[in-house]
């Protein structure tokens, strides 16, 4: 299914409801008193570093997966990310996860001029057939690396897929976050059917263990950020992470993944969107 029929039947979602070791012989610890409590305090900001929560590792041996994909450099954006603009009814947002770039991307045109927020007047924006998620708007952008401003294309995503967070595709459908699901599900103006279908789902969004029945199928191939994956067990977030799934659920499925190697694997539940 085209990326552009995928996106527009996941949930009819509306824009109204969318807008988140001491060695031995070493000196003894009355000759050196502050040496155990600086020994201490390296040890407890190790741990804490260790244990914050992050985007997750890959699968495998705990903490020893691969690393997260990005399309956004060591500049960061590059824009402001609280900008948006309407093209043809439909608003876009401004990516966190691309960094504008001086040459328009491959397959888009220009379409016209639009008002962007946070800018002054009307600038050129270029679209795609092909990619119709995407708006890139050229603008003027700021390189945080080099503490320097310059023009570049930014890209705008259609704000109804920034919604929807993190996909998975399997079996030619789409799923989302059930925690994702459930929160629009209950958007006054949502559909009654979507509240009932992600309300009556009999697991919670995460599980720490997968229930009777779910078996791995593979993992997940990044097909990148901002966009409805279309690859078998494609994923716009999250590569590399073991799925499971069970012929006698079709609706559901879960992602495994570690806790930054410091504890077992916990499994997100995903739900099939609606289409």
């Amino acid at each position: 299914m085209p990326a552009e029929r995928l996106l527009y039947a996941i949930g009819d979602i509306r824009d109204s409801f969318i807008r988140e070791a001491a060695p031995a012989g070493a000196p003894r610890r009355r000759r050196w008193p502050w040496a155990a409590g600086l020994a201490a305090c390296l040890c407890l900001a190790l741990l804490i570093a260790r244990a914050w929560p992050s985007s997750p590792a890959g699968d495998g041996d705990a903490g020893s997966g691969d690393a997260l994909p990005a399309d956004s450099g060591p500049s960061g954006p590059g824009c402001d990310i609280r900008s948006s603009l309407t093209v043809d009814g439909v608003t876009y947002t401004a990516s966190g996860s691309f960094t504008p770039s001086p040459e328009c991307p491959e397959g888009f045109t220009y379409a016209g001029e639009a008002a962007v927020t946070h800018h002054d007047g009307p600038l050129p924006y270029y679209t795609s057939p092909e990619r119709p998620e995407w708006v890139y708007v050229y603008q003027e952008c700021y390189n945080q690396q080099k503490q320097e401003f310059y023009m570049g294309y930014a890209r705008y995503v259609d704000e109804r897929l920034s919604a929807l967070g993190h996909l998975l595709r399997y079996q030619g459908a789409a799923y989302m976050d059930l925690d994702v699901a459930q929160n629009l599900s209950r958007q006054a103006g949502a559909d009654p059917e979507d509240q009932v279908r992600y309300g009556s789902v009999p697991y919670g969004h995460i599980l720490q263990a997968p229930p009777e029945g779910f078996e791995p199928v593979g993992k997940t191939v990044f097909d990148g950020y901002d966009l409805v994956p279309t690859s078998e067990l494609g994923s716009n977030r999250l590569p590399g992470q073991q799925v499971l799934a069970n012929p006698a659920e079709p609706d559901i499925l879960l992602l495994r993944w570690y806790q930054n190697g410091l504890s077992g694997p916990e499994y997100w539940v995903f739900v099939r969107c609606q289409g």
